[in-house]
């Protein structure tokens, strides 16, 4: 009898414990207030912005680390454009899918720019405008809001037509080809002293041109899971996560196995 009313308690108390809600945890809040990743963005004036504010956004994931390209950062767009989340975290496909709704609390967080790509984060001491959110504390900034995932359809552009809105949001170019000097070559080059066994190899840009003869940098990491895979020869269509640094648009393939590009060249 004694048993059975000790095991009744302890799970009574379990279940309590578990709909407790946990402090460390944002939950949006009748007092918080909702804005645009572009309002949001916008708030930046060229040096480090600490947000004083109650304001939180919500937007799909469209970039995450699944293939290697991206570490530490997770990009989410809405309706008015995107923006990269600095975060320490390792395999956050696993949690926070392509497709999958967040909500990102922006209190007491950091804006800042790298290159001139707008990034939010938490407060850098070292030379940085923007520092990385430590792993214990993801969950106090960033909400899982849904399990559903709807797909990330990219926007059909021309290398022209790239501007800051399309910055952190999934992008795609048609009837594009690699330049005659990279067809062929690895994704990344080797830096010095490397070797066939242990090549060292450096994240590095290739080059996109179309007809209209505009190009664009497709950089890559040494830790994607297509690098053993030449920079195709041919023309068509590839895709990816447009991001910015320096005065210069960049690609950043996401799945290379959507790349279509076996067309003949032009």
């Amino acid at each position: 009898m004694r048993r059975a009313l000790l095991i009744s308690l302890l799970s009574l108390a379990l279940f309590v414990a578990c709909r407790e809600d946990n402090p460390l945890e944002f939950k949006p809040h009748q007092d918080s207030e909702r804005v645009s990743i572009e309002y949001l963005k916008s708030l930046y004036r060229s040096r480090p912005m600490r947000i004083t504010g109650s304001q939180y956004i919500t937007g799909r994931v469209v970039a995450n680390d699944r293939n290697g390209n991206l570490r530490n950062c997770l990009y989410i767009a809405d309706s008015t454009g995107g923006i990269a989340i600095l975060l320490y975290a390792e395999n956050m496909y696993r949690r926070y899918w392509v497709g999958r709704q967040v909500s990102l609390r922006c209190y007491d967080m950091w804006l800042g720019s790298y290159g001139g790509m707008i990034q939010i984060g938490v407060e850098s001491h070292d030379g940085y405008e923007v520092a990385h959110i430590p792993e214990d504390r993801v969950g106090y900034y960033l909400l899982l809001d849904s399990v559903d995932q709807v797909e990330i359809i990219p926007q059909r552009l021309t290398i022209g037509e790239c501007a800051q809105r399309h910055v952190s949001t999934q992008v795609r170019f048609d009837d594009v080809q690699f330049i005659v000097e990279d067809v062929g070559r690895g994704w990344c080059d080797t830096l010095e002293g490397g070797t066939m066994a242990n090549p060292n190899l450096q994240a590095s840009a290739r080059h996109l041109i179309d007809r209209a003869g505009d190009t664009l940098d497709v950089y890559t990491s040494p830790t994607v899971d297509f690098l053993r895979v030449p920079v195709p020869s041919g023309s068509g269509s590839i895709e990816g996560l447009l991001s910015y640094f320096n005065g210069r648009y960049q690609l950043r393939i996401l799945d290379y196995y959507r790349t279509n590009m076996e067309g003949e060249r032009f």
